[in-house]
C-alpha cells in the first residue's frame, strides 16, 4: 500500500494595502486572473522595489499561474529584500517542494521556523525532509514543534512521520491522543490498526477498526474497510463494500481483481483490475492486468500492460512477445533472467529459431537441476536436431515415464529410434504420438 504523503500547504497571502496602486493587482489576484495580476504587481515593483505586499502578491500570482520557476525567483528576491520576514521563506519552501527540490525546501522551511515556529512551517519542513528521504529528521522536526495546541492534522502528520521513521510504538500514543480529540479521523484509525497488526496484535487491530467504523461516516469508511479486509480471512465482502463506498479507492478494486486471478478466474478479475488501473495506473496493477490477459490468450494486451509494469513485467512481456511471434524480441527481454521459467522459455525459442546448439547448452543443466519433463522434452528435441540420438532416447524415456501422454516426446522418440535403425520401435512410438494428436507423426505414418 502506498503511504499517504503529508498535505501540501497553501501559500501564505496576507496583503494589507500599502498604496492605492496595489488595488488593481489585488483585485486581479482575487478574481483569479493570475497572469494579469503578475503583470500588475511587476508594474508596482518597478515603481517601488521595496514594497513587501507587491513581492508577496507577485510570487503568489506566478505560483497560482503554474509559473513555478518565476515564482521561485520572486520569493527568492523577497527573502533577499526582506530576510527577516517569515512569508518569503515559507512560500519559497512551498515552491521548492512543488519543483521537486526537497533539499532547497528544507533550507527555506528551516529559516521560516526560526523566524516564526508556526504549525504550517513545521509541517512544510517535515514534508520537505520526507520528500528528501530523511524520515527520522522529519519525525524529529514535528516532535520539536509539537505543543498541546497543535491541530489534529499536525498530530496525524507526526504519527505518520514516526511510523515512516520506524518508531511505530512512539506513534501509538500520538494516535490515541488524536482520536480522543477527533474520533472521526479515518486516517488515524487506519494507521493505528496497521501499527497494531505489524506489532503482532492482529485481533486488537481488528477491534480498533470496528471502533473506528462505528465513528466514521461516508467515504472515509472505505479505507478502514480496506484495512480490515487485509487483516481478515474472508476479505472479499469487505473489499466490495469499500469499493462501493469509494470507487476511487483503487487498492480495493485491485485486491478484488487479484483474488479472482488467484482463484483462476482471469475473466472475472479484469473489470476490477481495469477499474483500479483507470483510477491509478500503478505498476503492480499493470502487472496483474498483464497476467490476466496472458491467461485469457489476449497476447496483445498482455504485452502492453507487461511493458507498463516496468522490470517486474519483463518475463510476462517476453511470454506475450513469443506468443505474438516476436521471437527475437522475446529473447532480448529474457536476457539476464536466470529463473528456471525464463531459461526454459529461452531454450524453446532458440530451438524454434534453429539454434539447437545454444538450446541444448542452456537446457541440459536446467533439466539436470530439476528434472522438469517439459524442459526434458525440449532438450531431447534439440539433441535430435543435433543428431545425438542416443542421448535423446535416454532423456525421452525419463520424460515419458512422467508424462506418458506427451505427444511431442513420443514423436521425437520415434525420430531418434528410426535414426538408430530400430524401425519397429520407432513405428510404435510414432503411432503413439499420432494417437495423441501429433500432426507430424500422422504425416510420417501416412506416407
Amino acid at each position: 500500500m502506498l503511504k499517504r504523503p503529508l498535505p501540501f500547504l497553501p501559500l501564505l497571502l496576507s496583503l494589507a494595502l500599502a498604496a492605492p496602486s496595489l488595488e488593481k493587482a489585488e483585485a486581479l489576484l482575487k478574481a483569479g486572473d493570475y497572469e494579469k495580476a503578475a503583470l500588475a504587481y511587476e508594474e508596482v515593483l518597478a515603481q517601488d522595489y521595496g514594497l513587501f505586499e507587491a513581492h508577496l502578491g507577485l510570487g503568489v500570482a506566478l505560483f497560482r499561474a503554474g509559473r513555478l520557476e518565476e515564482a521561485r525567483f520572486a520569493f527568492d528576491q523577497m527573502t533577499r529584500v526582506f530576510p527577516d520576514r517569515y512569508e518569503g521563506h515559507f512560500n519559497l519552501g512551498q515552491v521548492y517542494l512543488r519543483l521537486g527540490k526537497p533539499a532547497e525546501a528544507v533550507e527555506a522551511f528551516q529559516k521560516a521556523v526560526s523566524l516564526r515556529p508556526t504549525e504550517e512551517a513545521y509541517l512544510g519542513l517535515a514534508a520537505a525532509l520526507t520528500q528528501a528521504g530523511r524520515a527520522k529528521e522529519a519525525a524529529e522536526a514535528l516532535k520539536k514543534g509539537f505543543t498541546g495546541e497543535r491541530s489534529p492534522a499536525y498530530r496525524l502528520a507526526l504519527a505518520q512521520a514516526l511510523y515512516a521513521a520506524g518508531s511505530r510504538a512512539e506513534a501509538v500514543p500520538v494516535l490515541y491522543g488524536l482520536l480522543n480529540q477527533d474520533p472521526k479521523r479515518a486516517e488515524a484509525w487506519e494507521l493505528l490498526a496497521r501499527i497494531l497488526a505489524e506489532e503482532g496484535l492482529k485481533e486488537r487491530a481488528l477491534r480498533e477498526l470496528d471502533r473506528g467504523l462505528a465513528q466514521v461516516e461516508g467515504k472515509p469508511r472505505a479505507r478502514l474497510l480496506l484495512r480490515k479486509a487485509l487483516l481478515s480471512p474472508n476479505p472479499e465482502p469487505l473489499l466490495k463494500e469499500a469499493y462501493a463506498l469509494d470507487p476511487a479507492l483503487w487498492e480495493a478494486a485491485f485486491l478484488l481483481g487479484q483474488a479472482r486471478l488467484r482463484a483462476g478466474d482471469a475473466r472475472g478479475a479484469l473489470p476490477h483490475l481495469l477499474a483500479a488501473y483507470r483510477a491509478s495506473p500503478e505498476p503492480e496493477v499493470a502487472l496483474a492486468l498483464a497476467a490476466a490477459y496472458l491467461k485469457l490468450g489476449d497476447h496483445k494486451n498482455a504485452y502492453r500492460y507487461a511493458g507498463e509494469a516496468g522490470p517486474p513485467g519483463t518475463f510476462l512481456q517476453a511470454q506475450a512477445a513469443y506468443a505474438l511471434g516476436k521471437k527475437e524480441e522475446a529473447l532480448k527481454l529474457l536476457e539476464g533472467n536466470e529463473t528456471p521459467e525464463a531459461q526454459a522459455l529461452r531454450g524453446s525459442i532458440l530451438l524454434e529459431l534453429g539454434r539447437a546448439e545454444e538450446a541444448v547448452a542452456l537446457l541440459r543443466p536446467l533439466y539436470e537441476a530439476g528434472r522438469d519433463p517439459r524442459v526434458g522434452s525440449n532438450l531431447a528435441a534439440g539433441l535430435v536436431a543435433l543428431k545425438r540420438y542416443g542421448e535423446a532416447e535416454l532423456v525421452l524415456r525419463e520424460v515419458l515415464a512422467r508424462l506418458p501422454r506427451e505427444a511431442s516426446a513420443w514423436y521425437n522418440l520415434g525420430l531418434a529410434l528410426k535414426a538408430l535403425g530400430r524401425d519397429g520401435e520407432a513405428e510404435r512410438a510414432l503411432r503413439q504420438a499420432a494417437a495423441l494428436g501429433s500432426k507430424e507423426a500422422q504425416g510420417l505414418l501416412g506416407r
